[in-house]
């Protein structure tokens, strides 16, 4: 006899997680929804063992169970496709199983309660705050708000010996790809809070994490949460994948990258959407070859955020962001101790001054006051010179940056433009960053773009190839030293060759 249900690889680990709250999300196509509803098939087996065995420890009446699963998607209709499945494959799990239309509660033998609805107004939650859930199931959770969320999870909770250990949040979704998210029907504040509260952290997925909670008594426990990434390719039907890949790939920019590439990060309108590929523009870091041209850039911040980020250039001209820093509140002196600091465990700090060279915003050079002294004249008292960056034309140098992300389309081995996955914000920032609606070949000017200026630095000074750039100057070291070659990677060859794991 087939079995009832047979989840994918990527479902049975979505099935076997432990913790209390479980995304699954990222791409369109991987039978996200499908393995939702079967979420609770394990309380429901669990519960149908307790009223059927009466040798059972914890032995139930039929009839008599307390686990009740809450089934919700935003509004009602969306739930049809859902119910359809249900009431094929319920009777099938369970033949005592009944349907309550007035409550769309599914009743099985064992007084286990499958329940479906909505929080179509915001404040709809309201009406499940008398209940006991042992199991919340929220479908598509971008499109619910955030507070909708936290208050029904407050619902989940039970007194039975066997449930309580059993209580899970689970939820799927597609990335949020538009301004802001609105309907006829319904409207959602900030939309990316589920990008912030489960994928912001860690953006690659399966990272448990971790929230330290202290009872009024003192005792401290762990809440625990987790983003399992999904794609298209997760779905056991090849002949499925195939054709829905293809209906994606024909799609635009940001629908292409939050439904295929599962792009938390890309927007309506994004001016490098059509280029940016996160499996081809980023990559685990290796070890950087002292003989390799480095450099540094910065968009200098005190109210707002600034940022200095560190490139080095490939003998082929492969541009790689190594690593990232953002500052808020400091002094010209404070951020230049924070540039040593890297600079030195980089191996790129010699005899008080830095090895390598920078571009930084013009603003370091603007005299303030009675003062003659420049912010850069700070920096460059600490150690770390900086040149001003070419600002000439915002436009030209975002061309240059687009021609480095598809540099790879023309028979190249690799990207123009590489960054280390540790470089949060400069890969947030590439696909984000949107046109602008007076000059579509421009991108927009203004807002939370400090981390793109500086990548638009970098490639306007990187422009000048590998012979126009600086190995970084000696570090006193023998000839031997300096270009000993990296520790064995404990990785395959990677796709640069660099050892990158």
């Amino acid at each position: 006899m087939e079995p009832i249900y047979t989840p994918s690889v990527w479902g049975k680990t979505y099935h076997s997680l432990p913790y209390r709250e479980a995304l699954g999300a990222g791409s369109a196509g991987p039978g996200k929804s499908l393995v939702l509803l079967w979420e609770p098939l394990h309380q429901i087996m669990v519960e149908h063992d307790r009223s059927t065995n009466k040798r059972h420890p914890h032995y139930i009446t039929p009839g008599d169970s307390v686990g009740w699963a809450l089934h919700l998607r935003r509004t009602m209709p969306e739930l049809d496709e859902t119910l359809a499945r249900a009431h094929r494959w319920f009777p099938q799990v369970d033949p005592g199983v009944r349907w309550d239309s007035n409550r769309h509660t599914f009743h099985f033998s064992s007084g286990y309660r499958y329940q479906f609805g909505h929080c179509q107004q915001s404040e709809d939650y309201t009406r499940y705050m008398s209940q006991q859930f042992t199991m919340l199931c929220f479908d598509e959770l971008t499109t619910f708000e955030e507070e909708q969320y936290q208050q029904l999870d407050t619902r989940l909770r039970s007194a039975d010996p066997v449930l309580r250990h059993m209580l899970k949040n689970r939820s799927m979704s597609n990335p949020f790809m538009g301004k802001s998210k609105a309907a006829a029907h319904f409207t959602v504040k900030n939309p990316h809070w589920v990008r912030d509260y489960f994928v912001k952290p860690a953006p690659n997925g399966s990272t448990v994490l971790k929230k330290k909670i202290t009872r009024a008594d003192g005792t401290t426990e762990w809440r625990e949460r987790i983003y399992l990434k999904a794609t298209l390719f997760d779905n056991p039907d090849k002949e499925y994948v195939r054709q829905y890949e293809v209906t994606l790939l024909d799609k635009p920019p940001h629908i292409r990258q939050a439904l295929l590439y599962g792009n938390w990060w890309v927007t309506v309108g994004s001016f490098h959407g059509d280029d940016w590929n996160e499996r081809l523009h980023t990559c685990e870091p290796f070890h950087v070859s002292d003989d390799w041209k480095q450099f540094r850039s910065m968009d200098w911040g005190f109210k707002a955020p600034g940022c200095v980020y560190w490139w080095a250039m490939s003998p082929e001209g492969t541009l790689f962001c190594t690593s990232e820093m953002t500052f808020q509140g400091k002094l010209a002196e404070e951020v230049a101790d924070m540039v040593k600091g890297k600079e030195i465990a980089k191996d790129l700090w010699y005899g008080g001054k830095s090895r390598i060279q920078g571009v930084a915003d013009t603003q370091l050079w603007e005299k303030r006051g009675d003062s003659t002294i420049t912010k850069a004249d700070i920096f460059l008292r600490k150690g770390v010179p900086w040149l001003p960056a070419d600002k000439v034309s915002r436009e030209h140098n975002a061309q240059l940056l687009s021609a480095r992300l598809r540099d790879h389309k023309h028979g190249t081995q690799e990207p123009g433009i590489v960054f280390f996955k540790g470089c949060g914000k400069a890969i947030e920032s590439v696909p984000g960053i949107e046109s602008d609606p007076a000059n579509l070949e421009c991108p927009l000017d203004g807002g939370d773009d400090h981390w793109y200026d500086a990548i638009l630095y970098a490639c306007a000074y990187a422009s000048r190839g590998t012979a126009g750039l600086q190995k970084p100057r000696s570090n006193g070291k023998s000839i031997m030293d300096r270009f000993a070659p990296p520790p064995p990677s404990t990785g395959t060859r990677g796709r640069w060759g660099y050892g990158i794991n």
